[in-house]
């Protein structure tokens, strides 16, 4: 089925974009990163989202109720198309499952629609199967990278599977240089991969009032303040964090803004802070409202992430538009977004003594909000969005 796309020199580009983590009724900041650079996109191109649920006929969808197969989501064409999946076993298929179940679907909406660039965000499954669709309807298409691909790599058949589905891409985007480097190992192009880190909305995170915030969010007025946004999990590094409190001095507090995921629950973390004698420094909020986070991040004297693994971060960045500087484990595309140490510090994960360290050298460092902005460089959401339309008008029209 070869579609003829309109002429892309003239008009605005047809972009069809592929993304299972986005958000929905249920959860509407899932993959808010995803909807915020299709929204600055969509502002320059046409483009339309498919968020497709995987289903299995005993259980509703691992999401829950998917909601209406149609809908406006904040100003995008959003499609819920469901496919068949196994839960828990045969994961190796779920790709080819995936591309397997929305072929009908999306047959139908490009006879109505023909896009020129389907776009797909994570390599897996979205990515492998949009290759898979895209090699069958003969359009082009590009793949994001976002830290999905970690999981893919030790699996022998899910990395053939992406490498082939890079092998074919128009273009690749990654989110962080270590990633771009997995993705040249697998075959990728130098001409073809492209760096872009994402952005944040400027319009949100800028920096406050830190006392105005404390007050607001309930936090000490007075002593120093240490916050983590991330779900509980242990991979997000808590655990170590708490042991470096537990070594920092005791005018010093920790918030940790997330919910519980992956085994990780508050009580744990009450009991990791306990054995250490700093439960009464640990402040643990659950998960908050979109609107309140900024105020978190300003309300702190520094924010701190000790992940394992990590795509782009985005709880960096937005610390760092709040103008709060950060502590980071060395993961992802945090030094690529970090500038170290102009506005923080980037320390090895799983380790405790450099952690430690690196937070009582920023915590005894004095740090002017609108400086630690400047020394960013924190994008915007559209300037990202202006990088990422340029490999899609560069790459369609090479094809």
């Amino acid at each position: 089925m070869n579609l003829e796309p309109h002429n892309p020199l003239q008009f605005p580009l047809k972009i069809l974009s592929f993304s299972y983590c986005f958000p929905n009724h249920i959860n509407p900041t899932w993959g808010l990163f995803v909807y915020q650079r299709l929204a600055a996109l969509a502002r320059r191109e046409e483009l339309q989202v498919c968020s497709a649920v995987p289903w299995f006929p005993l259980i509703s969808g691992r999401r829950g109720d998917p909601g209406p197969e149609k809908e406006s989501w904040e100003g995008l064409t959003v499609y819920r198309p469901r496919f068949f999946y196994f839960p828990g076993v045969l994961k190796n298929q779920d790709a080819r499952l995936y591309a397997r179940g929305i072929h009908p679907w999306l047959r139908n909406f490009c006879r109505a629609w023909p896009p020129d660039l389907l776009d797909a965000h994570f390599i897996w499954p979205d990515g492998v199967a949009v290759a898979l669709l895209a090699r069958e309807l003969g359009i082009p298409y590009v793949i994001t990278l976002r830290g999905k691909i970690y999981e893919c790599l030790p699996i022998p058949s899910q990395r053939r599977q992406c490498e082939e589905a890079l092998k074919n891409a128009a273009a690749v985007i990654s989110v962080s240089g270590p990633m771009a480097a997995e993705a040249r190992k697998l075959g990728v192009s130098t001409d073809r991969l492209m760096i872009i880190p994402n952005g944040v909305d400027r319009t949100h995170f800028y920096p406050r009032d830190k006392l105005m915030c404390r007050r607001e969010l309930g936090l000490p007025e007075k002593g120093r303040v240490l916050v983590t946004v991330a779900h509980l999990g242990h991979r997000k590094g808590h655990h170590e964090v708490i042991r470096a409190l537990a070594a920092l001095p005791e005018d010093v507090m920790l918030v940790i803004v997330g919910g519980p995921a992956q085994g990780g629950t508050k009580e744990k973390l009450r009991d990791a802070a306990k054995e250490v004698g700093v439960e009464d420094r640990l402040i643990l909020p659950g998960p908050q409202p979109y609107d309140k986070i900024p105020m978190y991040f300003f309300a702190a004297d520094a924010s701190v992430l000790a992940s394992y693994r990590e795509g782009c971060p985005n709880a960096v960045l937005e610390s760092l538009a709040c103008g709060t500087p950060v502590v980071a484990t060395d993961v992802g595309a945090v030094r690529d977004i970090l500038p170290e140490p102009d506005v923080g510090r980037i320390v090895p994960p799983q380790e405790v003594a450099p952690l430690t360290d690196a937070l009582r050298e920023v915590l005894d460092c004095e740090w002017d909000a609108e400086e630690v902005v400047r020394e960013s460089g924190v994008r915007s959401w559209d300037e990202v969005a202006g990088e990422v339309q340029k490999v899609f008008r560069e790459r369609v029209l090479r094809t």
